[in-house]
This record gives C-alpha cells, structure tokens and sequence, in this order.
C-alpha cells in the first residue's frame, strides 16, 4: 500500500487524535472498526513508518552527525526537549513527571505471574472474562507455557474462529447472544479439546456481516479487555527484578536517551517529506509512541519533533526485561551487561511478541439498553512499527551503549 492522502484520510476516520489507537478506540470508546479497515490500516501505517523511519535506522557506519553521550550532556539535551513539549507528549500517553529520572520506571506488577494472578482475583464468576482466564489456565497447563504465551494461543482462536463458536451457541437465528455464553462454548471446547479447526486463516470473515448480536455490558467488555492484557506481558517476575537494576544504570540510561534523541533527530527529514506530501501533520499521529510535534497537530502547527518520554518508560517495561532474560539465561548478572546482550535482548523482545496487539471488537449498536455494547470478535495483530522500529534498537542502542 502507497502512502498517499486517501489512505490518510481512511485511516483518520477511525483512528485520529482524540482516539489515537485503534485499541483505544475499542476498548475506551466502544467504537471499533471492521477486521477489514484495521487490516488496511496497518498496511498504511507500516508504508508510513517505512517511510518515515528510513533514515533513523541508517546503519551505524553510515551515522549521521548528532550529539554522542561522551561529547555532550545527553541528559540536559533529552530533558530540555522533552519540557518544551511535555503538554503535547502528555496528551498522548506520556507521564506527567517532574524529574527525567522517574521514566526509568520497571514496573514488577507486569510479570505474567503478578497479571494473571491479579485478573484471577478481580474477576466476576460466569462473566465472559472468567470463562476467557480459565480457559488461559487450561491451555498454560496443558502446553506447560506462562499465562502470556497461553493467552496469545487463546486469542488466536477467538480471532480465528468467533463465528463458529457464535453458531454453536446460538438458539434463534437472530436472538441476540450473552457474551459469556459464547466465551463459555470456547472453554468447553479448550477443556474437550474440540476447537473447530487448526491453522491459521489468513482472510477471516467479518463477523458482523450476519449472525447474532453479543451483547455484554460496559464493565463486562472493560473486565475481559483487562484479562488478556496478560498477553502482552510475557516476562518473569525474576527478569522484572533484573530490568530494575539495568533500568538504574546510568550508562544504559544515557544509552537510551541518545538512541531516542538519535530517532527524533533521524526522523526530521523523512517525516517532514510525508508532511510535504500529505499536506498535514496528522499524517504525524502514528508516530506520538517515539516523537511528538511541539506546536500539535492543527493546521497552524509547523514541523518541530520532540521525543516523547513515554517511550522511555515503554522501553524499561518491555525491552529491558528482555536484556535481562538474556542474561539470566547466561547465568550472567546486572553488572556484566554489554552490548551484545543488549542486541540479543532486542531480538529476544521481537521473538517473545512484545509487538503483538490484541484486540476485541467492542461497538455500541443502536437499539441496545443503556451501557450495553456488542462484541464482534476479535483481531490479533502485529504492531505496524514493530519491523523498523525493532530494527533501529538493535542497531543502534548497542552502539550507544558502547
């Protein structure tokens, strides 16, 4: 897919600054658009980072000219930045932190074990998010994997098979359906091991296009969105404990700092063709999780990119765990990080799905009582910035580290 301004204006309809992802759409707004559109919207965003990245991810014999952390106090550059912006950065998902420091923020809550524990607790009996963990559970013990890796093979199937499991539960050929009950069909046929079919299809039905209405409510849909949260987080409790003392390095603080500051500056030129082009900085939105535009996003803006800090903290819970895994399976401790388990962290990452997007399709429909939405099924995807944005750390935070 090119990158031209009637997919920008596609992709604005449904995901733009108010709702800035197609998962917050979903889950924070009950507005979620069809497997089709987001399917042609990642397409479009992938061709737009591979444009606007394209630079940034120069290899390292190719660098361009930017501050070094030996050469200037990186510290200084990244935060006199960052404040210039913070407004802007703070809108979309950064943390509203006085110091720089507490970005470096290891969250051991994560681990797989913590998440599963804490949705097991919270959960309402018989709801559509109950038969969904217990269902997690069983597949965990049947493959011998943590709460993370079964609940990806969990929602693949649902992805995969939402309507046949709708058929199989429904009594009248258009009476709306209870989403637990359909989510207790899926755990019926984990338990007997009678999922209707294997391997993966690589154009599903849309399953709105027939069929019943499932129905939950507000809090039922916000229940179930938090429980397969946990399969986006696949590191151990002992990898979190680690990451907190790599994330407390000054060297691999400053590392990441000037890896961000290096994507912000990288990203100048080829984002502001795309803005040229598409003529409007909204074409900037897919970009918010690494670098923010200072003016923001209104037809009065000019082009100044600030990094979002936000990123910083994302690293720490996500990329960081995986250095640490790396080490651990070494045998290694904090103090012996280099750059090389810094690159096989980055790698281990990638392999361990932290890029995989889960979603359930949540819409309000009219005709429903108050504070009921539907639930269409749901769509497992890979991140669109997930291939250069993977392969800008790997080359370039060992580099920095060194």
């Amino acid at each position: 897919m090119t990158v031209d301004r009637d997919n920008l204006d596609i992709y604005l309809r449904s995901v733009n600054e108010e709702i800035q992802t197609m998962k917050m759409s979903s889950e924070l707004w009950f507005r979620s658009a069809c497997p089709q559109q987001i399917r042609a919207n990642d397409r479009f965003v992938r061709s737009l980072m591979g444009e606007g990245l394209d630079w940034g991810t120069s290899a390292p014999q190719n660098r361009p000219e930017l501050p070094e952390p030996r050469r200037c106090p990186v510290r200084r550059e990244y935060w006199s930045a960052v404040t210039s912006a913070q407004d802007v950065a703070v809108r979309f998902g950064a943390a509203d932190h006085p110091t720089l420091q507490a970005y470096f923020t290891v969250d051991a809550r994560r681990s797989g074990e913590a998440a599963f524990a804490r949705a097991r607790s919270a959960v309402v009996p018989l709801s559509p998010a109950d038969y969904l963990l217990r269902s997690i559970d069983r597949i965990a013990v049947r493959t011998g994997t943590g709460p993370a890796d079964a609940c990806r093979k969990a929602m693949r199937m649902l992805s995969r098979d939402w309507s046949l499991f709708v058929d199989r539960c429904r009594a009248r050929p258009h009476a709306p359906l209870h989403a637990s009950a359909v989510l207790r069909e899926f755990h019926e046929a984990v338990v007997t091991r009678s999922i209707p079919r294997s391997g993966p299809d690589p154009k599903p039905p849309d399953p709105r296009a027939d069929g019943p209405q499932v129905v939950l409510t507000e809090a039922e849909a916000r229940e179930l969105a938090a429980s397969y949260l946990i399969g986006r987080l696949p590191f151990a409790a002992q990898e979190y404990r680690m990451a907190g003392e790599l994330a407390a390095m000054p060297r691999l603080q400053e590392a990441l700092l000037a890896a961000q500051l290096h994507l912000t500056a990288g990203s100048l030129k080829p984002v502001g063709a795309l803005v040229n082009r598409l003529g409007t900085l909204r074409s900037l939105l897919p970009f918010t999780e690494a670098f923010v535009n200072r003016s923001g996003y209104g037809p009065s803006g000019r082009l100044d990119l600030s990094p979002n800090p936000k990123l910083i903290t994302v690293l720490c819970n996500n990329v960081v765990p995986a250095i640490a895994g790396e080490l651990l399976r070494r045998g290694a401790q904090a103090e012996d990080l280099d750059s090389e388990s810094i690159r096989a962290g980055v790698i281990a990452a990638r392999r361990r799905h932290i890029y995989e997007v889960m979603i359930a399709l949540f819409d309000r429909a009219e005709g429903l009582p108050p504070g009921m939405v539907t639930l269409s099924g749901f769509n497992v995807r890979v991140c669109p910035a997930a291939v250069p944005f993977s392969s800008f750390l790997e080359e370039w935070l060992p580099f920095y580290f060194d």
